[in-house]
């Protein structure tokens, strides 16, 4: 801006001078405005007024734009399904920032009956291209449906993961692979046995305390004193081992926790041995291309079963010879391989033999 030269001027007049001559008594007044007024006038010529407003970046100082985080979540909906009373059942959440600056989860909060969380220190800062993760469980103390949610809230932003799950009542439940175990004819003075599974069927588990058979000539093996968890079963060996001639029958007797009953029932006929001994039935068969400690050899009089086992242990050949034939009597036979950890294997081919009559 030019400096201002030559416009303020001021005029005194002295009383009693003889040069002054006479003027109004403002005169003096009207003067400095007038003087004002041009000073003003030259001012916004040179363009130095007006309301203006600025923004300017401070010393040594530039504009510049930060990053943003953006947090994903997976599973963004948890769905627990149902649930044991007195268990708990967990998921797992992962936090991922995909953006380009550091989150800070400040607060994680379920809500709803059942739902907790764990593993996870709040507050907590996640980098970029980071990730989190921490379990949300369903642990209800009563059976029923459960809804709720769990918010999960950052510095920038807040987040909610859907949750719901039902509570269910504890329940071990028994299934035995079958419900009658039939014999058939047995031999007087040649036991046979057969196997029964037992199953938990429940989603609890299952004590078993014992298993006993009842009925002539029958016995049972394995089973007492287990517990098996939802899923699991265990194997009870049933044998048939008449002592004389006749029909005989029986049951399975199961003591156990579980909350449904089952009842299995057993069938044999004792027959003397065959007079004649002149027939006789020779079995023979591929040896198994895995490791095995023997086979077991089963016979029936109806075609696709029931069977029984004709041998108590493994016999480690590949042949067997049945000398306990009746004239006039068709048998159908299977074999099974047991491998070194004791467990047996499905049913061969079945192959039928009828013996001659007499």
């Amino acid at each position: 801006m030019a400096p201002v030269q030559g416009l303020l001027t001021r005029e005194v007049s002295h009383a009693g001078s003889a040069s002054n001559s006479a003027r109004p008594a403002h005169a003096t007044s009207l003067r400095a405005l007038a003087t004002v007024a041009a000073l003003f006038a030259l001012l916004a010529s040179a363009g130095c007024v007006g309301l203006t407003s600025s923004t300017k970046p401070e010393s040594g100082g530039s504009t510049s734009s930060q990053g943003s985080a953006s947090i994903g979540i997976s599973p963004a909906k948890i769905a627990f399904g149902n649930v044991v009373v007195g268990t708990t059942n967990s998921v797992w959440v992962t936090l991922s920032n995909n953006g380009d600056a550091s989150a800070t989860i400040t607060k994680i909060a379920p809500a709803g009956y059942g739902f907790i969380y764990t593993g996870f220190v709040t507050p907590s800062a996640i980098g970029p291209g980071a990730t989190e993760s921490f379990p949300i469980s369903f642990d209800p103390s009563s059976a029923g449906a459960s809804s709720g949610s769990m918010t999960i809230e950052t510095n920038t932003a807040s987040y909610t993961v859907t949750l719901s799950g039902t509570g269910i009542s504890s329940a071990p439940q028994i299934s035995p692979s079958t419900s009658l175990v039939s014999f058939g004819d047995v031999t007087v003075g040649a036991p046979s046995s057969q196997p029964v599974l037992l199953t938990n069927t429940g989603n609890a588990d299952l004590d078993i305390s014992s298993v006993t058979a009842s009925g002539a000539g029958f016995s049972a093996s394995g089973g007492s004193g287990v517990k098996l968890a939802p899923g699991q079963s265990v194997t009870v060996s049933v044998t048939f081992d008449p002592s004389a001639a006749g029909a005989a029958s029986g049951g399975l007797a199961i003591a156990s926790n579980a909350t449904n009953s089952t009842s299995v029932a057993l069938s044999g006929t004792g027959v003397t041995t065959p007079t004649n001994t002149e027939h006789s039935v020779v079995l023979n068969w591929d040896p198994s291309a895995s490791a095995v400690i023997g086979y077991f050899v089963y016979r029936g009089t109806i075609s696709g079963g029931p069977y029984s086992k004709l041998v108590l242990s493994a016999d480690t050949t590949s042949s067997y010879k049945d000398t306990s034939v009746a004239d006039g009597q068709t048998y159908y036979y299977v074999v099974t391989a047991v491998d070194t950890s004791n467990v047996e294997s499905a049913y061969s081919n079945q192959v039928s033999v009828t013996i001659p009559s007499q």
